[in-house]
């Protein structure tokens, strides 16, 4: 359990813990839909999606005021996964709101982690201020892009495309999860996010699979939703896809272009890069939507072991880290890295002080150490920017997930 205070209200403590009991996650979840503004037509069903033993409740004086629920999965970065908590659907009853009660309840998730050894809490954030005030901060981009069907000007069928059936799912993860380990940012879905993605729940748009082989081996996959109207209106959207050959890239591509006749416009999400770019011969996409997502270093010394560095590399970067809820973190690192790998140990000259909002941002790459400092997140040396900078270089993290 977790007891803290609401700014202006320490005569009313605040306790966040797991819901206890089935009314208990009931309550929670009918708050989150009136809060969130999303409705259910079986609150039972999403409770039993999301899982009972991650609903978060947030009560005053015995009664239920908010809550939120947390998804343990993994996240890559350097090509090993770091584990995660992935906060998703926090909300306060609207009475309880600006009391501070939405930072108090990230914080308790914060120390949660912190004592089960995960490294690190991401969510997409609603507003950014209650989760700065948590110690999060923007650590990577999920990006939306549209295209008219008929300018997706790829032909080509050389390999073989089929419709997905149940028995592909395991070949489909295998073959996600070997582009995803190379880009930094991308989940490792756990068995909640990989059934939205394959068998989403009646409250998401139902989905179609496609596999593309060569002589019968899996080498891309497309996961596809439409969404209809007039034929003006008619687009579809793709949920999901990876490939692993610039032959299955052009057949994905090729097979999408296909749906001109019905489907005027392709949306998909996913990082500032793609090989797909690459593929098509004009710059005729557009981007329709940006939301970038937050991160927070819950565990400095576990989330940088267990991060994952280019091959070849080696540099030390001397950290002093501010946090005002964990108080492991609030001391100096010492972190050398050699080998694909780093070794933290406290210490050290301390010669770059960073808030563990700006670590964070420094950790996944997103922004460099000079920019951090010019927003004043970094206080450093030159000779320590350099270090820094070399050490956290690297592709712009992203994810096309959301939760």
């Amino acid at each position: 359990m977790a007891l803290v205070h609401c700014r202006g209200m320490a005569k009313d403590p605040v306790q966040v813990e797991r819901a206890t009991d089935e009314v208990e996650i009931r309550t929670v979840a009918d708050l989150l839909s009136k809060s969130l503004f999303f409705s259910l037509a079986d609150v039972n069903h999403w409770i039993e999606v999301e899982g009972r033993e991650n609903f978060r409740a947030a009560r005053r004086n015995g009664q239920v005021i908010g809550g939120f629920t947390v998804q343990r999965m993994g996240q890559w970065f350097g090509g090993r996964c770091v584990p995660i908590g992935a906060i998703r659907a926090v909300g306060v009853a609207p009475e309880h709101r600006s009391a501070g009660v939405g930072a108090e309840m990230m914080r308790a998730a914060i120390r949660e982690l912190h004592r089960d050894g995960v490294p690190l809490a991401v969510l997409f954030p609603a507003t950014q201020p209650v989760y700065r005030r948590a110690g999060f901060e923007v650590a990577g981009v999920r990006m939306g892009y549209r295209i008219a069907t008929r300018d997706l000007d790829v032909r080509d069928c050389g390999l073989t495309i089929r419709p997905g059936v149940a028995g592909d799912h395991a070949v489909i993860r295998e073959l996600y999860t070997s582009v995803a380990r190379v880009t930094p940012g991308n989940l490792d879905r756990n068995e909640w996010m990989w059934r939205r993605t394959l068998e989403p729940p009646p409250w998401l748009p139902p989905v179609s699979i496609s596999v593309v082989e060569r002589d019968g081996r899996c080498e891309g996959y497309v996961v596809v939703s439409q969404k209809t109207g007039s034929p003006q209106e008619n687009r579809l959207a793709i949920a999901d896809f990876a490939t692993n050959s610039s032959d299955a890239l052009r057949r994905l591509l090729s097979f999408v272009a296909d749906h001109r006749s019905v489907a005027p416009e392709v949306r998909w999400f996913g990082g500032p890069c793609s090989a797909s770019q690459l593929a098509l011969a004009e710059q005729r996409f557009v981007h329709f939507e940006r939301m970038d997502w937050m991160l927070r270093v819950v565990d400095v010394v576990a989330a940088f072991e267990q991060r994952g560095f280019p091959q070849g590399l080696t540099g030390q970067v001397h950290l002093e880290v501010r946090d005002d809820v964990v108080d492991a973190n609030n001391r100096r690192f010492q972190v050398e890295v050699s080998n694909g790998r780093a070794v933290v140990s406290e210490g050290g000259r301390g010669g770059l002080q960073v808030s563990i909002r700006g670590l964070a941002a420094l950790f996944t790459g997103m922004f460099s150490p000079y920019e951090l400092r010019n927003a004043g997140l970094l206080i450093g040396s030159e000779e320590s920017l350099a270090a820094a900078s070399q050490v956290f270089s690297g592709p712009t993290p992203w994810m096309a997930d959301s939760f």
